[in-house]
């Protein structure tokens, strides 16, 4: 009678144990959460439910759209060579700013917009440089990164401030800061770098993460942006 109360204590305990492992509860009491697999696909309802919480304005663009257009902006959204193609460049003065834009193909295209502003005072040029990068499908934006310059220009550089922020309406690609921002001043001339890394969030986007370099350069009176793999 002992050995058959001890392996029926032996089997219960055994079964609490698988138990307690299955529904991912540790012995001690500690809840332990079961990694989430990716999901397969971002559908057009995903993206729309996405969107309700994130932007309506986008959300309002998007419906506008026709119901085939509509499916292949998904498609371009989770599309890893849209997002390995991303890259994009503007030169001019950094009094004056620039704009262009590269066509991925007739629905995407990738743009660069710089605002350049330059005063005088206290003998100093102070001198901002706005750089703003955006993925467009079909004109709505889908990803827009921007890095801020600012420096006081009198005997050399002085007084460098640069900022980086993104707006991120994918849905498929997770965007976030790749590692701390790099300013790089010689003489008159400074050069700063923003990172970003685009994580997958479904399998239909791959599964590596892509790296993106966002720099603003100044040679003299001159300024070189750009947006891209390097």
């Amino acid at each position: 009678m002992r050995t058959l109360a001890t392996t029926a204590r032996t089997a219960t305990l055994a079964a609490v144990a698988g138990a307690l492992l299955f529904t991912g509860v540790a012995a001690q009491g500690t809840a332990v959460a079961a990694p989430q697999a990716p999901k397969d696909k971002l559908t057009v309802a995903g993206y729309r439910a996405f969107l309700k919480t994130k932007d309506v304005k986008t959300l309002k663009a998007f419906d506008k759209l026709p119901k085939a257009k509509q499916q292949k902006f998904v498609d371009y959204l989770q599309s890893p060579a849209v997002q390995k193609a991303y890259a994009v460049r503007a030169g001019g003065y950094v009094n004056r700013g620039g704009h262009n834009e590269e066509a991925f193909n007739k629905d995407v295209r990738f743009v660069a917009d710089v605002k350049g502003v330059q005063k005088v005072a206290g003998g100093a040029r102070h001198i901002t440089l706005t750089f703003t990068a955006t993925e467009r499908i079909y004109g709505v934006p889908v990803i827009t990164q921007k890095t801020v310059l600012s420096y006081q220009l009198k005997g050399g550089v002085k007084a460098q401030k640069f900022t980086r922020s993104v707006t991120n309406l994918n849905g498929a690609f997770a965007v976030t800061p790749a590692k701390n921002a790099t300013v790089v001043v010689t003489g008159d001339n400074i050069s700063a770098t923003a990172a970003w890394n685009a994580a997958p969030l479904y399998k239909s986007a791959g599964t590596a993460t892509i790296t993106k370099r966002q720099v603003t350069s100044t040679v003299n009176v001159k300024f070189n942006a750009w947006i891209g793999n390097r």
